[in-house]
């Protein structure tokens, strides 16, 4: 009876080692053929920037000096002149365009930094803006669009009182090594004035 008992023992345990081995060699086709087809999966196309994002990249990007005209109001009573530099570059992608900003002027030290991005859906450049003379720190409001040859922009945000103001930056007079940005302010858009001329003109080609 034992030696009929080590013999069914024996078998049984055959028959299950058969089986695991049958269940690994069934698995392993169907792994190699899932691990084939992630490798297969086509990749997640990259991103193109917008013909409009391109043109703004292209017309701004650069290292730049900045000679600035103050004229004379609440942040100037005597208006004034100051004077720094700019580095503007494309963002990641090309998708949006990125400023660093820093001027000495009457106001005292300046310092900013800036993203421009494009929407297709509204068809005007969005941004975000923050520097050390705005009351919240950054600002999202208003919009950018190319009209003619100017690139305008709108915006409102709180003067270093803590008022509202009604922002316009008007860039212009676009050479192959220079270009300007004026801007307007006022408590609304009917009250309008002449604010700032800022000269951007590249530091390579000024040295």
């Amino acid at each position: 009876m034992k030696t009929i008992a080590r013999v069914l023992f024996v078998i049984t345990l055959a028959a299950c080692c058969c089986m695991a081995l049958f269940a690994q060699d069934a698995a392993a086709p169907a792994k190699s053929k899932a691990a084939k087809s992630a490798s297969q999966a086509p990749a997640m196309p990259m991103l193109k920037p917008a013909p409009e994002m391109a043109k703004l990249i292209k017309t701004l990007s650069g290292n730049w000096t900045v000679a600035e005209k103050m004229e004379p109001g609440p942040m100037a009573p005597n208006g004034g002149t100051g004077k720094g530099t700019a580095k503007i570059w494309a963002g990641p992608g090309g998708l949006s365009l990125m400023e660093n900003y820093q001027s000495t002027n009457a106001m005292g030290n300046f310092k900013g930094a800036g993203t421009w991005w494009w929407d297709p859906k509204a068809q005007v450049f969005h941004g975000l803006w923050c520097d050390n003379m705005t009351a919240n720190g950054c600002d999202t409001s208003g919009s950018t669009k190319w009209e003619g040859d100017n690139l305008v922009g709108t915006m409102s945000a709180p003067d270093p009182s803590g008022q509202m103001m009604t922002m316009k930056f008007i860039y212009s007079d676009f050479k192959p090594d220079s270009f300007v940005m004026t801007m307007e302010g006022g408590p609304d858009a009917s009250k309008m004035q002449k604010m700032m001329t800022v000269t951007y003109t590249k530091a390579a080609a000024k040295m």
